[in-house]
């Protein structure tokens, strides 16, 4: 536990709490026992240490000035500013978002295309025939990367920039001398500015002059003099002066403080499926190469092109080119959504983190409306002020008029000065005058302390009026209107309070101290040193409020996506015990209050941080009906923890800068557009920006983020599918030694086309409740639906050269295989010695030099059977035209042609076959983009998807542009097929896969021993 944290606990412990040493030994003790706690379980030192070091921060300013390499007096210079702001600029924030995009499908896909152009520089010196080929997928592939860096870093510019357009705040600096007005945006290290009330500091400062300057920070308001810091996130309250800046961006302290959010489940998913696929490919590499040198007999230059063109091929097969646009597009989508419902996330990172949530804290304020509230005390609001009345006292309503935040009022506060207010109000509240020694005190209500104070000079005299928890202002009391306070009174008192909180009831103490002498407030940085225990009650306001219109049902939704609740709040247990009683979503909440958190000081003066009590948090925080009450912001941060050490996603809500430690630490922080203090937007993840908005209207926001990641996960399993396929053809590709079943083009061209399109059309599928287990999904998309796709496309592939006079046995080891040279002008002749090869002796005495073939242009004219031969006995064709011994043979038997034209039994059929895969792959694909519509339910119990319908037309309409256009058949070799050759071969293992698919469904759906997957 921080020192900061330890002193705050212990400063802001109830009075009744306090026995033993005085606060001073208590605080030495347990600082002394946080040190020792800090070494045993930290190594490295804190953020803050690492600041205590900076010089910047504690140095002299005559050193800081020539630290910073600034002029007091006249500021910067405006070219020295410049350079200043674009260093600033690049450092913190394009280069870092730029480098966020990548990752290690991205680096693979960055060798691949250097691999593309080198092989295309290579081919075109030596006049190999692919480095056509090569230039063009090169050319996709740099498409593919540049969309998807370019949408990646766009999207956190936009929503950087969503969140700066609110703040368009200008500050006074000194440049070249002169005075002028610029963003606050664009201050720099060593700019001289201008502070003055009401500015609010987005950066480290050094105080270099100062008029009654007061800074709050986190509620608490400090005297600033020369030298002193200012650190992001300051208020100026009063007075006004001169700083100098130190840091700014990413490198104030508040920044290096924020939190940083570890890997999401789907991203650690990703990343090991990146790490696997990645091995894979390497390994494949090396056996590919090997083989390569093994098989060729070329020289060792080509037959490492050849190699490294199966290494391109390898990758592009493995990563899912299209997957990278696919989530980037689905997410901006959901943004789009979560924008149309008044929320603003800031990265595409959060909305999965947002999707993982199952606990949500959030105030009682919340839960209840926060109009039309109704007021008792002493049964009657009126009563109370009759009663103040009668003791010609008027500080009930003093109290109840300025101890209001005039500058930001809460709905409970309105309220109080409806209902005070006369026709003196305004003349009131403009004319108070909140000065103690030129100083302004007026004190925002504070969490951790639970009352707002403000001391008001009158006639010579300085009055104290504090509104808050009842029990606290009581116990700084000694008398009431009525008298001295006594035992007897002060359990009367307690009894009343819990009598009238346990009818749901929400109170207001209010209490008075008048001090004739201003000497006699000794204040010092928010610490009152006058008696507390002199103040005069003047009574209790009880709340009567109803719940929020939607509270219930947001309530039930909850409890039905098994999101657990969590309410923080600062009223008493017994209020806060029977409003949560009345949303039906509690029966028997535990109720824990905030002193139960406090570490304790025993009799012996020794410092035990009670493990009972840290366990005892955790028993509470694992149960599933929680409520703490009459909590503080340091104690919030210790419930975010022990909810994030029972295994919980923790989404925290605030609204100011006491909840920047819980924002820290939770999962996601969540604050409102109007209401919350900006430094705190600028650090939550989620922001609400309707002012009607709740943040139980957060629910909203978690099920649009859970929408958005299930359908990115169909849109992972769809191209894990169409990725499997190409796999499973590349490897017998490279260990059979067959033909490629399909181009490399085409396989680019399945990415970013079929499967971006379907992809992108399932991020408009709506929200399944419950679906399975991300990696049993992936591994039921790789081994079953990837498969299918795999044997459908291979069986047509098959077909097509079955087609053309080849048997599947004719295709394995001829990549590569070296054979017999041919004339072009050569015709097969069965009935002749050499077969029509001219290059082929009579007598099988061969002398010439051999080539390696290959299943692409220009052996597409070809004919097979003139190359792949060997010398034996003469067949009877031969014998009857007079060859009687060492005949030149076939190798294979070669079955019949189906179709009658110059390409059977040539390298064309390669062409046809990677058509037919082609086809099979893409209605494969539709068919799985119907089946991945849902996960549980069947298929056609779906609303329409105009999306989809879209999609699917566009993908079909691919099939005849890329199979039946010539320019686009030499791009992707593909060719115009014959009718009978559609596919046919390959269908029935598309309806195999939906009817695989919808069985799996079922399965699900009816028994629960699958329900566990």
């Amino acid at each position: 536990m921080a020192n900061s944290e330890m002193q705050d606990m212990l400063i802001c412990k109830p009075r009744f709490l306090e026995k033993g040493p005085d606060i001073q030994t208590k605080l030495q003790m347990s600082i002394n026992y946080a040190e020792q706690d800090e070494q045993q379980e930290r190594q490295g030192p804190s953020v803050y240490e690492k600041y205590a070091e900076m010089q910047e921060y504690f140095c002299p300013l005559d050193q800081l000035e020539g630290l910073l390499k600034t002029h007091f007096s006249n500021g910067l210079q405006s070219e020295e500013a410049s350079k200043r702001q674009q260093s600033k600029t690049l450092d913190v924030s394009d280069w870092k978002m730029f480098i966020k995009e990548l990752n290690l499908f991205a680096f693979d896909l960055i060798i691949a295309m250097i691999i593309s152009i080198s092989l295309a520089i290579y081919g075109s010196e030596n006049n190999l025939e692919f480095s056509g080929e090569e230039i063009i997928t090169s050319c996709l592939l740099l498409i593919v990367i540049t969309i998807t860096f370019v949408m990646g870093y766009q999207q956190r510019k936009k929503s950087q920039y969503a969140i700066q357009k609110d703040n368009e705040q200008t500050i006074t600096v000194y440049r070249d001398g002169k005075m002028q007005q610029i963003q606050v945006q664009n201050l720099v290290s060593g700019d001289i500015c201008v502070i003055e009330e009401g500015l609010l500091i987005y950066c480290d400062m050094r105080v270099l002059e100062s008029s009654d300057l007061q800074i709050q920070m986190n509620q608490d308001v400090t005297q600033a003099v020369k030298g002193s810091q200012i650190f992001c996130g300051s208020l100026i309250r009063n007075g006004s002066g001169k700083a100098v800046v130190i840091k700014t961006g990413s490198s104030t302290t508040l920044a290096q403080i924020q939190k940083r959010q570890g890997s999401k489940v789907l991203q650690k998913q990703l990343i090991l499926f990146q790490q696997i696929m990645t091995l894979i490919a390497l390994f494949v590499i090396i056996l590919v190469i090997i083989w390569s040198g093994v098989m060729s007999d070329k020289d060792s230059s080509e037959v490492f092109a050849y190699g490294f063109r199966v290494v391109e091929q390898v990758i592009i097969a493995i990563v899912p080119v299209g997957l990278l646009v696919i989530v980037t597009i689905s997410f901006q989508m959901a943004i789009r959504r979560l924008a149309k419902l008044k929320f603003l996330i800031k990265d595409a990172e959060s909305i999965e983190t947002l999707s993982e949530i199952n606990c949500l804290c959030i105030g009682l304020n919340e839960v209840i409306t926060t109009k039309n509230y109704t007021f008792n005390s002493f049964h009657d609001c009126k009563q109370l002020q009759y009663e103040c009345g009668k003791r010609n006292s008027i500080h009930l309503y003093y109290c109840a008029i300025l101890t209001c935040n005039h500058d930001n009022l809460d709905g409970t506060e309105k309220s109080l000065i409806d209902t005070f207010k006369d026709d003196s109000t305004e003349n009131l509240i403009k004319n108070a005058k909140y000065y103690v020694n030129g100083i302004q005190y007026h004190l925002p209500f504070n969490s951790s302390k639970k009352y707002s104070l403000s001391i008001v000079e009158q006639d010579g005299k300085y009055y104290v009026y504090i509104k808050g928890a009842p029990e606290i202002i009581w116990s700084y009391c000694n008398q009431t209107l009525f008298g001295k306070i006594d035992i007897q009174q002060t359990q009367q008192f307690n009894e009343q309070l819990i009598n009238q909180c346990s009818k749901g009831l929400r109170s207001i103490g209010f209490a008075f101290l008048e001090i004739l002498k201003e000497e006699d407030l000794k204040i010092n940085e928010n610490d009152y040193d006058f008696n507390k225990q002199n103040f005069v009650y003047l009574g209790t306001l009880y709340l009567n409020n109803s719940l929020n219109e939607q509270t219930i049902q947001i309530f039930q939704k909850l409890q039905h996506q098994n999101i657990k609740l969590v309410i923080i709040t600062g009223e008493h247990a017994e209020t806060a015990r029977v409003i949560c009683k009345k949303t039906g979503y509690y029966q028997n909440p535990t109720i824990v209050e905030g002193h139960q958190l406090y570490l304790h000081v025993d009799d012996q003066q020794e410092v035990t941080r009670l493990s009972s009590v840290e366990n005892k948090l955790g028993n509470w925080c694992s149960q599933q009906e929680i409520v703490f009450a009459r909590t503080s912001p340091e104690q919030k941060l210790s419930i975010v923890k022990a909810l994030q050490q029972q295994n919980y996603k923790v989404a925290i809500t605030g609204e100011g800068l006491t909840d920047l430690g819980a924002f820290r630490q939770a999962d996601i922080s969540i604050s409102k557009k109007h209401g919350s203090q900006q430094m705190i937007i600028n650090s939550s993840d989620l922001v609400l920006t309707s002012s009607k908005q709740t943040f139980l209207d957060s629910y909203y926001a978690i099920l649009e983020a859970k929408r958005a990641v299930n359908n990115v996960s169909k849109s992972i399993m769809l191209c894990l599918s169409s990725n499997t396929a190409m796999i499973l053809a590349l490897f017998v590709y490279c260990f059979l030694g067959t033909p490629l079943p399909f181009s490399q083009n085409l396989m680019l061209l399945t990415s970013i086309s079929v499967d971006l399109i379907l992809g992108i059309s399932l991020a408009r599928e709506e929200l399944e409740y419950r679906i399975p287990n991300r990696t049993n999904l992936f591994l039921f998309a790789i081994l079953i639906i990837g498969c299918i796709e795999a044997g459908g496309g291979l069986m047509a592939s098959f077909s097509a050269y079955r087609y053309f006079g080849f048997n599947l046995q004719n295709l394995y080891f001829t990549r590569f295989q070296s054979v017999y040279k041919v004339g072009l002008n050569d015709t097969y002749s069965p009935d002749i010695n050499n077969l029509g090869n001219t290059y082929l002796p009579d007598n099988c005495q061969y002398n010439d030099e051999m080539v390696n073939y290959q299943w692409s242009s220009p052996n597409n004219t070809i004919d097979t059977r003139m190359i792949f031969v060997k010398c034996g006995v003469c067949t009877e064709l031969q014998i009857q035209n007079g060859y009687l011994q060492d005949c030149w043979n076939t190798k294979y038997e070669y079955p019949d042609c189906l179709i009658n034209n110059n390409y059977c039994y040539t390298a064309k059929a390669s062409d046809y076959a990677s058509s037919c895969f082609f086809i099979v792959l893409v209605l494969s694909q539709c068919i799985n983009y119907f089946a991945l519509r849902t996960l549980i339910k069947s298929y056609n119990n779906t609303k329409i998807n105009i999306l989809a319908i879209y999609g699917l037309i566009i993908s079909l309409l691919l099939l005849p542009i890329i199979i039946y256009v010539p320019g686009i058949q030499w791009v992707f070799q593909t060719a115009s097929m014959p009718w009978e050759l559609l596919g046919s071969a390959g269908l029935p293992f598309c309806f195999l896969l939906l009817a695989t698919a919808e069985t799996v469904k079922w399965l699900l759906r009816t028994y629960v021993g699958f329900q566990i997957l």
